[in-house]
């Protein structure tokens, strides 16, 4: 914390400015430091490998979490059948920040949350979506717990995560993107895949699989327009958010293949990416960085994983969507 001239802690005009970004923050995206979630069982890693697992480095970056999340939540829906789900049955319009604040809640409280904790918010989860499904425009139908569709969703977060932090943080190896998409299938199975991508060369091999099954609908554009400000606005957006919010989605994106880009239609020349959108990007994130050094979720798992375990292993029994009993624990691992 920054210090007065008489000594004091606390009340800098630096400080005083960190913590008026770190409120904006939170108001934004949240606390994240339930005692009911992070706090457990004194030696528990959770489900993701604890302290020193890929997992945590990099979903310890808000920075990256944060400026990422837009292109993991528009990959997702430009799959129609998840787009379909969101489009008809979420409360996008009315609450338009619970879906980026829902999936941030997930992949924090998914790694950094106790056992016990992290297998609940897979199950609760589990349970909403247990009651979404209907049928598309084209005739399709499908259901929200398709294990297909719940492999590609659960795949677009770790896939924008790890390329934002590369991008904004550090170079990473090919072994150590291997050890998160390994550590992360552990979520996604969990959460109902039947499979999902443990290497980067699986994760290529399955976009590219999974390509011809996305498409930019009317659906997609009205969504995609909401977020940016033009379509169904809640309040008035100033000529400024328009721009920030263009100039945002776009920057985000730029982390997906210029096919996806291209697709949706925030396909930005290289050049410009390279010297404004990126430079950009990095910026927000070495400001995110100092406002937010660690997160709260973070240092109270860290205590709680780091602390003198019991002699008992870390197991918990609970109840599953479809009622039955499962026994998980580390060994969900």
């Amino acid at each position: 914390m920054a210090s007065t001239t008489d000594g004091k802690r606390g009340f800098g005009p630096l400080e005083r400015l960190r913590q008026r970004f770190a409120r904006d923050i939170e108001a934004a995206v949240g606390r994240h430091d339930e005692a009911a979630i992070y706090e457990g069982e004194p030696g528990d890693p959770g489900l993701t490998g604890g302290p020193g697992s890929m997992s945590w480095e990099i979903h310890g970056d808000l920075a990256s979490l944060v400026l990422s999340g837009t292109a993991a939540i528009l990959m997702e829906v430009l799959h129609p059948s998840v787009m379909h789900g969101v489009f008809t049955q979420s409360s996008y319009r009315t609450d338009p920040l619970r879906r980026a604040r829902n999936t941030l809640g997930y992949v924090l409280r998914t790694t950094f949350g106790s056992t016990p904790a992290a297998l609940g918010v897979i199950e609760r989860v589990k349970a909403m979506h247990g009651r979404v499904g209907g049928t598309r425009a084209d005739g399709i139908a499908y259901r929200a717990l398709d294990p297909e569709l719940i492999a590609w969703v659960h795949t677009c977060i770790p896939w924008a995560v790890m390329t934002g932090y590369e991008r904004m943080r550090r170079p990473l190896s090919v072994d150590e993107k291997n050890r998160y998409l390994q550590e992360q299938a552990v979520i996604g199975r969990l959460g109902g895949a039947d499979w999902v991508p443990e290497t980067v060369c699986e994760l290529e091999e399955y976009v590219e699989r999974m390509r011809p099954q996305l498409a930019m609908n009317d659906q997609f554009a009205q969504f995609l327009g909401f977020v940016a400000g033009r379509v169904d606005a809640p309040e008035p957006v100033g000529r400024r958010e328009l721009l920030d919010r263009w100039f945002s989605i776009r920057a985000s994106m730029g982390l997906m293949p210029e096919w996806a880009r291209r697709m949706t239609g925030t396909y930005v020349p290289d050049l410009p990416y390279r010297w404004l959108f990126a430079p950009s990007d990095r910026w927000k994130a070495a400001l995110v960085r100092w406002v937010v050094p660690e997160l709260a979720c973070k240092r109270i798992a860290l205590a709680r994983a780091t602390a003198r375990p019991s002699s008992e292993p870390v197991a918990v029994r609970f109840e599953s969507a479809e009622g039955s009993s499962e026994m998980a624990g580390r060994a969900a691992r």
